[in-house]
Parts: C-alpha cells; sequence; structure tokens
C-alpha cells in the first residue's frame, strides 16, 4: 500500500465509509475457518448458491467484498449487486437481475467494469484458448447461428460487438444493460445487429426474430435472462476464467421492496433456482440476516400461502457469521489501523496498541449494530489528536 493509498483508505474510514475496493482483503481479520470455508464455497465445483447469514452491524457487506475480490483474485468474472430500494432491482424480475448483471459484471485486472468490457475480454483471450469453441461458437466462420449458446439474444449481442462500429456497440450495452426498456424497439434492435451487417449473413427474416423473441427478456418464465447468465458463465469459462461469480448485498429487501404476494412468491422460487443450480450454472452468494428463511415462510403463511413449496427452503445451503469480537477489532487496529495511519500521514504514533484494548471492550459490550464501524472511526479520530499533538 502507497502512501496515497493509506490517506484515501484512512479517510474513507474516517467517514464510516467501508475501505475501497482493492484493500478489503487487506482489512478483514479474524473469522480464519469463516473464510477458509467461503473460499472452498468458491472452489467447490458442487456449489451452486450460499445465503450468507448474519445481524446488521456483523459484516456481511464486508465478508461479500471480500469474495468480490477473492473470486477476481482467484479468475472468476464477478458481478456485485445491491438489492437496496434505490438500486431498482426487483428479484421477481429476472430481466432487471441480467441487466445488473450486465452494469456490475468485471474481470481480474481489470479497471472498467460492464457487459462491453467482458465481451472485449471474450474475444481478445478465446482464439489463444479454445479455436475449436470459436469455430462451433461462430457457425465455421458463417455467424449464422449459434451452435453453443442457449441465449439468442446473447449470440446476437456478441455477433454484434464483433462486427458493430462504436455506436452500435454502445447501443447493444445499453440494451443488455436495460433490457425491459427495450421490449418495444425489437425492429430498432434487428436494424442495427442484423439487416445492416455485410460480415455475416442471417437466414432467418425479421418475422423470425420477432416470433422467437429473439430481444425479449421477460417471456416465458423469463427463461432467456436465465440461459443469457449460464452462457456468461461459459463464454468465461471458455476465455480462460473458472465461471462467473454473482453477489448480491441487502438481499433481505426482496421482502420490503415486494408488495404484491405473487411478486415474492416469484423471487423466493428464483432464489430457489440459483440455490438448485438448475438454471444458472455459475456461483452464487446472498447476504441476509439469520431470520431471513423464517421471515420468508411466515410471510407466505400471513398471505395463505399454504400449498407453497416450503420444502425447498430446506435445500438452501446456509453459512452462519459470527460478529468481530473485541479481539479482533484490536488486532485490526494494531496489525492494519495503526499502520496505514501512519503511513499516510508520515509519522510514528507513540502510542501502545495495548491500550486500546479496554477501550474496545467498552464498545463492543454496546447494543448497537454499528459497533465495530463506530470503534474504528473513533480510533482514528484519537490517532488525528495524538498526531496533531505530536507535531
Amino acid at each position: 500500500m502507497t502512501k496515497t493509498e493509506a490517506k484515501r483508505v484512512i479517510e474513507k474510514l474516517r467517514k464510516g465509509i467501508p475501505v475501497p475496493d482493492g484493500f478489503v482483503r487487506l482489512f478483514t481479520v479474524g473469522r480464519k475457518d469463516e473464510i477458509g470455508k467461503l473460499e472452498n464455497a468458491l472452489v467447490d465445483p458442487k456449489s451452486t448458491a450460499l445465503l450468507l447469514n448474519a445481524n446488521y452491524g456483523s459484516g456481511k457487506t464486508q465478508m461479500l467484498r471480500f469474495l468480490r475480490e477473492e473470486a477476481l483474485k482467484s479468475g472468476y468474472a464477478v458481478a456485485m449487486i445491491y438489492c437496496d430500494s434505490k438500486a431498482g432491482i426487483r428479484f421477481n424480475r429476472m430481466d432487471q437481475v441480467f441487466g445488473a448483471v450486465c452494469r456490475h459484471i468485471e474481470i481480474p485486472d481489470c479497471a472498467e467494469k460492464g457487459i462491453l468490457s467482458f465481451l472485449r475480454w471474450f474475444h481478445e483471450k478465446i482464439p489463444s484458448t479454445s479455436s475449436s469453441y470459436w469455430r462451433k461458437l461462430s457457425a465455421n466462420g458463417a455467424w449464422s447461428r449459434s451452435e453453443t449458446l442457449t441465449s439468442p439474444a446473447l449470440y446476437v449481442a456478441l455477433r454484434a460487438y464483433r462486427f458493430g462500429n462504436e455506436e452500435s456497440q454502445r447501443l447493444l450495452e445499453d440494451w443488455l444493460m436495460n433490457p425491459q426498456t427495450y421490449k418495444t424497439k425489437r425492429k430498432m434492435l434487428y436494424e442495427n445487429f442484423v439487416k445492416v451487417s455485410r460480415q455475416f449473413s442471417d437466414p432467418r427474416p425479421a418475422w423470425k426474430f420477432y416470433q422467437d423473441g429473439v430481444f425479449i427478456f421477460d417471456q416465458q418464465g423469463y427463461a432467456q435472462c436465465w440461459a443469457a447468465l449460464t452462457d456468461l458463465d461459459t463464454l468465461a469459462k471458455k476465455s480462460g476464467l473458472k465461471g462467473l461469480v454473482l453477489l448480491f448485498d441487502e438481499f433481505e429487501e426482496i421482502l420490503t421492496n415486494l408488495r404484491n404476494i405473487q411478486h415474492e412468491e416469484t423471487a423466493i422460487l428464483n432464489l430457489f433456482d440459483f440455490n438448485e443450480g438448475k438454471r444458472f450454472s455459475g456461483k452464487t452468494f446472498f447476504a441476509v440476516t439469520p431470520e431471513f428463511v423464517e421471515k420468508c415462510k411466515i410471510r407466505l403463511m400471513d398471505r395463505d400461502r399454504y400449498d407453497f413449496e416450503f420444502a425447498r427452503f430446506k435445500k438452501i445451503n446456509q453459512f452462519e457469521m459470527s460478529p468481530l469480537s473485541s479481539e479482533q477489532v484490536v488486532e485490526l487496529i494494531e496489525q492494519q489501523i495503526i499502520p496505514a495511519h501512519s503511513l499516510a500521514y508520515g509519522w510514528k504514533p507513540k502510542v501502545r496498541p495495548d491500550s486500546f484494548t479496554k477501550w474496545v471492550n467498552s464498545i463492543m459490550r454496546q447494543r448497537i449494530q454499528d459497533r465495530t464501524r463506530l470503534a474504528i472511526t473513533d480510533i482514528i479520530k484519537q490517532l488525528d489528536i495524538v498526531l496533531d499533538k505530536q507535531k
């Protein structure tokens, strides 16, 4: 960590804001057994989905961000998605979920996010890793029909990216990131992505594209959304990555931002589908509170949904996260925060790290959700005071 990076980290923590991306693993302490189990979930080929259970203020978001960095380091494509009310994502609408994945997808060692960055990676990597797959994908260079992808829309997008200009690429980016806004614009999409190209000849007439719903993501139970997500996982693997990892933070809000019980049922069924791995081949992690599953059951029964498939709740893989202890917070202060503060402002603190133990213990005994954050912000204030006195 450089001096500039250390200052950026401390400035974030001083305001109670989590450390910037790229430094989460460095500022994650304790929970070694839990971290080991989460890391195993990334490499386990049988792993599909996992609920990360932790109370508010216990570091759910921190662990998801840790998983993001770990997955990128391990060679996965990743999309971390916030499900709070500001994000505008309803989990009963898989077209919105797919659009969010396309907006947030990222690959290792690349500062850019988004589906265009992913498609660029694929086109750069696939020739050197699997030329036979490239021939299958392109129908031996004819590009008339996909022999490998299950989503017609994603194949059209992949083809349009390869042969299109910058303007058409920006259009397909907006289409994939916001598919719900293009339901009535299929003619425009056809003319921009199929009709104008001279590099390939698609034998299907325009009406066939429309009849088959090639440009639509919300038909037949959002089948194309599920197919496109799995195709993204497939393309990631074929380009040399290990696959696609989806991370959903604030997932609890699927129960609070949906007022229609049918929509809530659909959202829960989508969770089941992710967990059972039949419609998406990648890995998925959801951050929730320990009472989440029970809340779902109660909500369904309160609305007389006694015929719901309650047995499927038992199949959900869950992982219980413990809150940080006082000792772990002290460890974070000693090993990370004090050295970072020292590096950021070019000084050597004349303080005994163990002098914070009693003070941290008093904060961690408080029954407040953000006691860890409070301990960190207060320690930085104390270090600032000591720094001013030593000048």
